[in-house]
């Protein structure tokens, strides 16, 4: 067998190698035809509006031309050929033709040719893809209550989608896993109906649960379309007890509360108690009254609430706590003093007596008994100027201070115990004991400056007197006479205010009736021609008094 030499299989390689050049020439020659025309496929929805464009780079002054499904002409350039109001000329120039369908339908799906007519004439294909909008989807197969730890079966359904639509469930935010969806065709139009199911074992945190169903299509945006389902959930009661109080004390009104959480609301409500109800308590549906509680009340009550799926029983326990006691109060009041007690200045320039100052405060804490006893012991201690208190009384005694204090909340409660500026007046309850009654009368008489004093009292609060250690106050007399200075300076200004006004009134009417005052020395000069004349009319002033005499008969 020969073999071909060298130079024929070389000289062959380049012959198919300059074919395959021509070729692949030729093609993109085709390809960049400028009278080729250039369309593009669209998509719209039933009932949208779709525009569809042919274009030609250059123009030889050819038409260009629109046919449908059915190559029957749409537009051939401006002109319109189809009597079909959806349609209608968008753009016609040399090089583009657009025209538009408006309400779109299923039937007008496929493929638009765009021709130009040359030698030889060039065509172009568009695809119209019509896609079926689905409907709302349905929600069946709930339509009686479910009881609690039963299953149910939600059936959605959607129809009308082309392609066929998919169908998801919801929980709230959360996405459950249904049965895949079931595709049916549709006969009388190319859609298709599309159905899923989901199964669900309820519990009483599903009740009042919305489950939602939705579609998602093409042709519709998330959660266009969407229904949802509310479903209703039958529960037994769970059963829990509130107290009206936390700390339930004896003497008091109380109440229990039993709550039932159930679907429907129990129907009935027992209460019980180790041992029987005491006999004050009182049975109030779901509520257990007592109106004076007691320690005898202690225990264990039991709550039974019961519907038609269920019944629940909750307990509490009941300790009655002590009743407050005033005397518990005690504790909480403050010191308020030392050892020492204070003591008060003396009232006159010539001598000096001594003011007894209230006992220590920790006598002065206690019931209204004591407080009593203490007014007594105080009063007791004014019997005799002359003779000093015996040494119970006096060891609440001190020496002088320079300073008071006083408060107002004793003057308000007890203004009946208020001291008077003389010391020989002074209340029997506050009284300044004296070691001679000489020396007694000579400070009244000699007394300067006498404060008025307020008993160490205080308010009674749940039976407990508190009582604090109150003295004069060096500034009463002072305020008193800063008032007094004050009511004389808003006095003495008013009238100063009201004299300057009389003053201003005065002189405006001064003013407007200042006049001006004529004399008779030029009387009659006014009627003269001249100089002359005036004068002389001036000086006589006959002329004119006889030209206005007047004679009676």
């Amino acid at each position: 067998m020969a073999f071909p030499s060298a130079p024929s299989a070389l000289w062959s390689v380049s012959l198919l190698t300059v074919l395959l050049a021509a070729v692949v020439h030729s093609n993109i020659v085709y390809d960049e035809d400028p009278l080729q025309p250039v369309t593009s496929d669209e998509t719209v929805s039933v009932g949208g509006t779709v525009t569809l464009t042919c274009r030609v780079a250059e123009s030889d002054n050819s038409s260009l031309q629109w046919s449908n499904t059915a190559q029957q002409t749409l537009y051939f350039g401006e002109k319109r050929a189809l009597r079909d109001t959806r349609i209608q000329l968008h753009r016609s120039t040399s090089t583009e033709l657009s025209i538009t369908i408006a309400e779109v339908q299923l039937s007008d799906e496929g493929e638009y040719t765009c021709s130009i007519f040359t030698m030889p004439v060039r065509t172009a294909r568009a695809t119209v893809t019509v896609l079926g909008v689905p409907g709302k989807p349905q929600i069946s197969g709930f339509e009686n209550p479910v009881t609690e730890g039963g299953e149910v079966t939600l059936t959605c359904t959607s129809t009308g989608s082309k392609p066929p639509a998919k169908l998801h469930w919801y929980r709230g935010d959360q996405e459950l896993e249904g049965r895949p969806n079931v595709v049916e065709s549709n006969p009388d139009d190319p859609t298709y109906n599309v159905s899923s199911e989901l199964t669900l074992e309820v519990s009483r945190d599903d009740d009042n649960a919305l489950i939602t169903c939705a579609v998602d299509h093409p042709s519709l945006e998330p959660g266009d379309k969407r229904s949802e389902q509310s479903l209703r959930v039958l529960y037994s009661p769970k059963v829990s007890i509130r107290p009206e109080s936390d700390l339930p004390r004896e003497g008091e009104k109380f109440h229990l509360q039993c709550l039932g959480n159930s679907n429907p609301e129990p129907t009935s409500y027992t209460w019980e108690k180790e041992g029987g109800l005491p006999p004050l308590a009182k049975v109030d549906g779901a509520f257990l009254r007592f109106e004076r509680l007691n320690k005898s009340d202690n225990g264990v009550y039991l709550c039974r609430a019961e519907n038609d799926i269920g019944q629940d029983q909750g307990e509490y326990p009941l300790q009655v706590q002590d009743e407050m006691d005033p005397d518990s109060l005690d504790t909480l009041t403050p010191s308020l003093g030392s050892s020492t007690s204070p003591t008060f200045p003396s009232f006159s320039s010539s001598s000096s007596s001594t003011i007894p100052s209230s006992p220590p405060p920790d006598s002065f804490s206690g019931s209204g008994s004591d407080a009593a006893d203490l007014l007594s012991t105080s009063s007791s201690s004014s019997e005799s100027e002359s003779s000093p208190p015996p040494a119970s009384s006096t060891a609440g005694v001190a020496t002088a201070i320079p300073e008071f204090s006083t408060t107002t909340l004793s003057n308000a409660l007890f203004p009946n115990l208020l001291l008077p500026t003389d010391s020989s007046s002074i209340a029997p309850s506050t009284a300044i004991p004296s070691s001679s009654s000489s020396s007694s009368s000579s400070s009244s008489s000699s007394s300067t400056f006498s404060p008025t004093i307020t008993p160490s009292v205080s308010v009674r609060l749940n039976g407990v007197y508190t009582f604090t250690e109150n003295t004069a106050d060096p500034t009463a007399m002072s305020t008193s006479s800063r008032v007094d200075h004050a009511v004389i300076g808003g006095v003495v200004a008013v009238i100063v205010f009201i004299l300057l006004c009389l003053l201003i009134v005065l002189g405006r009417y001064l003013i407007r009736h200042k006049g001006t005052y004529l004399t008779h020395e030029a009387k009659g000069s006014d009627d003269a021609p001249d100089a002359d004349t005036a004068i002389i009319n001036a000086e006589g002033g006959h002329s004119g008094a006889e030209d206005k005499k007047e004679y009676f008969i």
